[in-house]
């Protein structure tokens, strides 16, 4: 018989990542364009957006732990994970127009409310759905696979996101008003598609439960602080999404304010983006051989590496800085496929121990501090450029201004982000630990079967 070109994991994973296609469509322009768009088209002050944007992620401190914490418990015919993104993507869809496409002329209540309503609405949805990944495969590549698959359709939907904004370049749209307006509408069709397919075809696996007494508040949070690879995972990630998003929020404002090259922003984000797609089985045969962990760290430094010559360049060097944004692009690929494996296998020491599979919980807990991360990120981003005298609404800024917008959005980034990688480097749950612990959950499961 000739063997199935596609295996039914892989089928799967496919299937479950399909809805990443259009992820970005909505995750690009919450996370890049804003502040620039609200800024320079709206007229609120950059450091007004940074605080508005830090606050909304703050707010997600109470939001997402409660997301993970209820899909955890949700037992119902709609599944516990499923029923999540049921509630979560009509408000994510209403929030993203509402904040792309906004009616009428912004001001800081509106906005802070709108981004507010989005962001929370986005971990609704996002967090059980990472969960239910978890859960599609109790191996330790496996898991990486699933990952990779989810993350690969996350970076192609980057790319068709900034092709996106190439076309509008081309025919003629001036400014973000636009090209915000074409990605709310891309999103709003998408997203709905994508995850009808997803949802009816792909299922929730079984409820692992070991039968052991639920664990109090007390003693839940004792097992989290003595679960020393996720405490690890913890550091990594708040602190490498801190510089991450740093950069993140000022690339469009470098490449207008100081290359003056904002219609090659779509070609070497699309770039970057091409690069991390290709990236990935790199990445993944690199974690096979040393582990996830030192891939992680290896691609950490990657990315903290290549952000080091940008405040070097001049301003007509704009063929240079592409190179290294693209050459540091095949690092976010580590990023993309390996954080959320890694994840995954943490979980498996707390159902042990408390006899629950916690997928909800445990992302949610990352996803929390990637958040404070995140608005930490942005705040410093909008905030530490002004201080000496950039503002977007100037057409022109001084030297020194530039130059701290420049180092602001390069080397502040690269010296937290590398102070991320020993995080990674030093993680101690490899491939042969969490095959042994996947052994005594299915032996304990098998016992509890037969009792």
């Amino acid at each position: 018989m000739k063997q199935a070109w596609l295996d039914k994991e892989t089928g799967i994973a496919i299937l479950y990542a399909l809805p990443f296609l259009a992820h970005a469509m909505a995750l690009t322009p919450l996370i890049t364009f804003i502040p620039g768009f609200y800024s320079g088209e709206h007229g609120l002050p950059l450091q007004l957006v940074g605080a508005i944007i830090f606050a909304a992620r703050l707010f997600d401190i109470v939001v997402e732990p409660t997301v993970g914490i209820l899909s955890d418990r949700t037992r119902g015919p709609w599944g516990r994970r499923k029923s999540w993104i049921l509630a979560g993507l009509p408000i994510l869809m209403l929030g993203c127009w509402m904040v792309f496409a906004p009616p009428v002329k912004v001001d800081a209540l509106y906005a802070g409310f709108w981004i507010t309503i989005t962001f929370a609405a986005f971990n609704v949805l996002d967090t059980p759905y990472k969960a239910w990944g978890a859960e599609l495969s109790r191996t330790y590549m496996g898991r990486a696979r699933v990952a990779g698959w989810r993350e690969g359709f996350g970076s192609l939907s980057g790319l068709l996101a900034l092709i996106l904004i190439f076309i509008m370049q081309q025919s003629g749209s001036e400014g973000l008003s636009d090209t915000m307006f074409a990605m709310a509408v891309a999103f709003v069709i998408g997203m709905p598609i994508l995850f009808a397919i997803t949802l009816t075809l792909v299922p929730e696996p079984p409820i692992e439960d070991l039968h052991i007494q639920p664990p109090t508040l007390k003693e839940s949070l004792k097992v989290i602080g003595e679960n020393k690879p996720f405490m690890m995972i913890l550091g990594g990630l708040g602190v490498l999404m801190a510089g991450g998003i740093i950069g993140a929020t000022l690339h469009i404002i470098v490449m207008e304010k100081y290359f003056d090259a904002r219609k090659l922003f779509p070609i070497i984000l699309g770039s970057e983006s091409i690069a991390g797609i290709l990236s990935i089985p790199l990445w993944l045969w690199l974690a096979k051989r040393i582990g996830k962990h030192r891939a992680m760290a290896i691609g950490v430094m990657w990315m903290a590496v290549w952000s080091a010559p940008i405040p070097l360049l001049k301003p007509d060097d704009d063929m240079l800085y592409a190179a290294c944004i693209i050459i540091r692009g095949f690092g976010g690929g580590a990023l993309a496929v390996l954080i959320g494996a890694m994840i995954a296998d943490v979980v498996d020491i707390d159902t042990l121990k408390t006899g629950q599979a916690r997928n909800g919980l445990y992302f949610a807990m990352v996803g929390m501090l990637g958040k404070i991360g995140i608005a930490f990120g942005a705040l410093v981003g909008t905030t530490l450029p002004t201080l000496f005298g950039f503002q977007t609404a100037n057409a022109v800024n001084s030297p020194e201004a530039l130059f701290a917008l420049l180092v602001t959005y390069a080397w502040v980034p690269m010296v937290i982000m590398g102070l991320a990688a020993p995080f990674f480097w030093f993680y101690p749950l490899t491939e042969q630990e969490q095959k042994r612990l996947r052994f005594e959950i299915e032996r304990k499961l098998q016992t509890t079967a037969e009792a």
